[in-house]
């Protein structure tokens, strides 16, 4: 089959685990082609892809926040955004052709799939959309219902939707509960696949001794505040290692590193974030739903800290607190990140997950299950 996947591009979490799925469709001889916007397209391109680009979306803000007043206004440009996504979505199917469309929380292309008679399966995390914890505003809720009923008669739209993560993970509308499936995390590499910490350390040249801290942002600009927050507080963190991943949208330059202190190493990108988590002691990250998701494929206790007025990435953060590794606080407090870190340190060797639940995720791979569905597909079962 010819496959087009088109994730979102805001971050590159979306993008990200698209990528271990479309090396699996690949190896079982489908065509694989991506289009994609923003970060997502940059991280497809830097694993070698060469995707079609998308109209951008974008999240407005800084300094680690949201602006949820600017990001409204630019959604109340969504019918010219939405029709300018499937002028040129239809110019890729024509030229393409596929037999099928995977999206990941890009929703236009549904529609525009739909036109062209196109069976489409949809991958998200979240079938809501909204500011509702973090406003007031009639206007912005208003807009936000609009938005979240555009979601959900879109995805209506789609053969199968699909939540990788485990069951009661997020609120299923009741239009869509009948196509919608929990088919467990997607992921770069399966936990038990992944090398262990004494391995990986040998081969990135670091002591088994090291106390390691790992900070990544993913792909977004939100991530500076953090990462200069933590550049601050470094000399009192009671770590031998800081390594930073800065990711696509942060230049490793733009970020002032402390003059003399050598535990802090500044990198940009990785193909293997989940290696890197697994080496370290502890991870700190912005609490997106990808990094989230590794972070327990490998077990590491963890700060995460969400964007604000994201509330996507609060519910993230709820959602991790069963497995008992996570601990979080405001982006902007340091005096409370530096206590949380160094408490975690000393108390690392007894922090350990829930096996309970990292039993219940383990017990289901997103990947083979979205694979199941696709073969349907091809041999025109009912699914």
């Amino acid at each position: 089959m010819k496959i087009l996947i088109t994730p979102c591009g805001i971050g590159t979490g979306h993008a990200s685990r698209n990528i271990p799925l479309a090396k699996k469709l690949i190896k079982q001889h489908h065509q694989i082609q991506f289009a994609s916007y923003g970060s997502g397209l940059e991280h497809l391109k830097l694993n070698g892809y060469k995707p079609y680009k998308l109209p951008k979306l974008e999240f407005k803000g800084e300094n680690g926040s949201i602006n949820i007043k600017k990001t409204a206004t630019q959604a109340n440009e969504v019918s010219y955004k939405f029709i300018k996504s499937m002028y040129k979505e239809s110019r890729i199917i024509k030229k393409y052709k596929p037999d099928l469309i995977i999206t990941d929380s890009h929703y236009s292309i549904i529609f525009t799939a739909k036109i062209y008679e196109i069976p489409t399966i949809t991958i998200t995390n979240d079938l809501t959309f909204g500011f509702s914890n973090n406003t007031t505003k009639k206007s912005i809720k208003y807009l936000e219902t609009g938005i979240q009923k555009l979601i959900h008669e879109l995805t209506q739209n789609s053969q199968q939707i699909l939540i990788p993560d485990i069951p009661g993970t997020t609120t299923i509308p009741k239009e869509l509960k009948e196509k919608t499936r929990y088919i467990g995390p997607i992921l770069q590499e399966k936990p038990d696949k992944i090398p262990t910490k004494e391995i990986l350390r040998k081969q990135e040249g670091y002591m088994p001794q090291e106390k390691i801290i790992l900070v990544t942002v993913g792909g977004s600009h939100f991530g500076k505040t953090l990462i200069e927050n933590i550049c601050q507080i470094s000399s009192k963190i009671q770590a031998d290692k800081i390594i930073i991943f800065t990711g696509i949208e942060i230049k490793p330059k733009s970020i002032k590193t402390p003059i003399n202190n050598k535990k802090v190493i500044i990198k940009q990108f990785t193909h293997h974030m989940h290696k890197w988590m697994k080496l370290s002691d502890m991870v700190i990250a912005l609490a997106g739903h990808t990094t989230t998701m590794e972070i327990i494929s490998t077990q590491k206790p963890n700060i995460l800290i969400p964007i604000e007025n994201h509330t996507e990435q609060e519910k993230n953060i709820k959602n991790m607190k069963k497995y008992k590794l996570t601990t979080t606080t405001n982006i902007h407090n340091k005096k409370e990140l530096l206590k949380l870190i160094n408490q975690k340190l000393e108390n690392i060797k007894n922090i350990k997950i829930n096996l309970e639940e990292y039993k219940n995720f383990k017990k289901t791979d997103g990947i083979e299950n979205t694979l199941k569905i696709i073969e349907n597909i091809k041999k025109g079962e009912k699914i």
